[in-house]
């Protein structure tokens, strides 16, 4: 079972830039099974209760890392992503202005994880159709869950700095790149090499005799020093 990944927990507020102020009621993780890539997609959705009192939608998505917030819309015409295909160009009205968008993905999730409380009846195993739309500045999200609820949300990608200032802190987990990755070994290996160069040892001395060109005889000792903590990886 795949678990949500982004940086929230349920019944704990989120602080950001006033008036900001938000707690996380529900979240949901979605599974998508492509065909042709024979891979599962997975994304989340974490349903906030907001200082309007209003519900919106913080989404993560776990192949891109994007975080998207949602908030609900009105739209004049009738949107089912279960009719729209990819490509297709639309016009939809947005408060009262009409834009020029177009489908850019459909599809259909599953639920694989489900907790907390939501304003809808959800359930695990459940099929939830859904359409992203594209526009210019914005983006909208459609969602079937059922004959009865079909909800269109208008989107807006957050970097670091708009996750700080909506929700107190980035909420997309960190993950390693290769230069913090390449550090963090130079690290470790600069501290196993430091650690074995201070560390105790034993000296261990060979007597070895030199004859000089007038016959003259003189001996010199050749000197290792061996550490005490094993064989020097010699496989004995």
């Amino acid at each position: 079972m795949t678990r949500p990944k982004a940086r929230m927990r349920l019944g704990t507020h989120l602080i950001g830039t006033p008036p900001w102020r938000s707690l996380p009621h529900g979240v949901v993780v979605y599974g998508e099974w492509d065909p042709e890539d024979r891979t599962t997609y997975y994304w989340e959705e974490w349903e906030l209760l907001g200082y309007e009192n209003t519900d919106f939608w913080v989404e993560y998505d776990h192949y891109t890392r994007k975080v998207t917030l949602y908030r609900p819309v009105e739209v004049n015409e009738h949107l089912d992503p279960t009719q729209l295909r990819e490509g297709q160009q639309l016009t939809v009205t947005l408060r009262g202005t009409p834009h020029q968008v177009v489908v850019g993905e459909v599809g259909v999730g599953t639920i694989r994880h489900l907790a907390g409380a939501f304003t809808y009846d959800l359930q695990m195993g459940q099929e939830v159709a859904y359409a992203e739309i594209e526009a210019a500045g914005f983006v909208l999200s459609v969602e079937k869950f059922d004959d009865r609820v079909l909800d269109v949300y208008q989107g807006t990608v957050l970097d670091a700095a708009g996750q700080k200032a909506h929700f107190g802190k980035r909420v997309a987990p960190r993950s390693f790149t290769t230069k913090g990755v390449l550090g963090l070994l130079a690290l470790v290996l600069g501290v196993g090499w430091f650690a074995a160069s201070c560390s105790p040892g034993t000296e261990t001395c060979t007597p070895r005799t030199v004859v000089a060109a007038d016959g003259t005889t003189t001996t010199e000792q050749d000197c290792v020093r061996r550490s005490v903590f094993g064989s020097g990886g010699l496989g004995k």
